[in-house]
Parts: C-alpha cells; sequence; structure tokens
C-alpha cells in the first residue's frame, strides 16, 4: 500500500512538473516575441515589410518575394521616421489620430480620421492611409505642393500611404510582421 502511494505521488510530481514546464516555456515564447520584439516563428510567417525612407517605397514581402509595392510619405526632416527593424503590435480600422502637440505648435494637427493604420513602434509610430495627400513617392517627406491640397510637408514620423495601399497591407500583415525601415 505504502509503494502504491508513492508512485502515485510520483506520477502527480511529474504531471504537474511537465505541466509547469510547458506553461514556462509558452510564457516565455510570449515574452520573446511581443513584449521584447524579438521574432521567432509568429503568425506572420514569411511576411515583412520593407520601407526606404530614400524611395519614399514600402515593399511587402511572402517567402522572400515582392507581392505588393507602392509609394509612400515618411517622416519630415524636424521629425523623422525612425530606422530600424519593428513589428506589427497594433492594427486600428477605424481609428480618429490626436495630435500630442498643443494646438500652437507648428505640429498641431486637428483630430484626424484614418481608416487603416497599423502600429510599429510605441509612441504612436503607424503604416497608415493619408486621404489628405495624393503626392506620394520621392520629395514628398519635404516641403512640396499637392495639385489638389496645395503645399504640405512629410508626415509627423508615420509611413503615410494611400488608401488602397493601406487597406490591402492592412488585410495582408498580420499582428507580428517584420517592419523594416531603412535610409
Amino acid at each position: 500500500m505504502h509503494v502504491h502511494l508513492l508512485r502515485m505521488r510520483k506520477q502527480v510530481l511529474l504531471v504537474t512538473f511537465a505541466f509547469v514546464v510547458a506553461l514556462l516555456l509558452a510564457c516565455s515564447s510570449l515574452v520573446a516575441s511581443s513584449a521584447f520584439g524579438m521574432s521567432k516563428v509568429s503568425a506572420a510567417t514569411g511576411k515583412v515589410i520593407v520601407v526606404s525612407t530614400g524611395e519614399q517605397r514600402l515593399y511587402a514581402y511572402e517567402n522572400g518575394e515582392v507581392v505588393y509595392s507602392t509609394l509612400v510619405m515618411t517622416g519630415r526632416g524636424s521629425l523623422p521616421t525612425p530606422l530600424g527593424t519593428f513589428h506589427v503590435f497594433a492594427k486600428l480600422s477605424p481609428t480618429t489620430f490626436t495630435s500630442p502637440w498643443p494646438e500652437a505648435s507648428p505640429n498641431w494637427y486637428p483630430p484626424t480620421y484614418i481608416n487603416y493604420a497599423l502600429e510599429f513602434k510605441s509612441g504612436g509610430f503607424f503604416l497608415h492611409d493619408a486621404t489628405w495627400h495624393t503626392v506620394f513617392g520621392p520629395g514628398s517627406n519635404s516641403w512640396h505642393y499637392d495639385q489638389q491640397f496645395g503645399w504640405q510637408d512629410g508626415s509627423h514620423g508615420c509611413v503615410a500611404m494611400p488608401l488602397s495601399a493601406a487597406a490591402w497591407l492592412y488585410d495582408w500583415a498580420p499582428i507580428g510582421t517584420v517592419v523594416n525601415i531603412s535610409a
């Protein structure tokens, strides 16, 4: 009888140990992939968004092949788009952007309706549509003339694009998609 109880305790301990190990592995995988921006394999496997601030162009890659490309507008000189490797961690559709700057600031903007937004860096850095622009591509990230909307500057650090491009990207890119931004 005593031996039988010892075997049962041993089995319970082994099952408990296995459960705790599995739980720790699951949690460490979540922490490593989301909180610290490290990527193992996610739902975005094989998907990468590449933005060239020099070309003012976005490329969407799937399994090493370009599947989509669009002209974009990145940050103006005083509010540049951050360079580096990031991950999409939030998707909003629709949303309203609210200026973090006071109304007296030259960077202030009124509450702005956005159809599709993918946040890639905390602090409000998004890939999003910009329906108040019609000029994208080289030169759009500095002072330029838009035939429809007049004189404009580059973005406030986001990667802005036409509505159709943002809709496509929003549908294609899951949370966790890698975003590489280079000059």
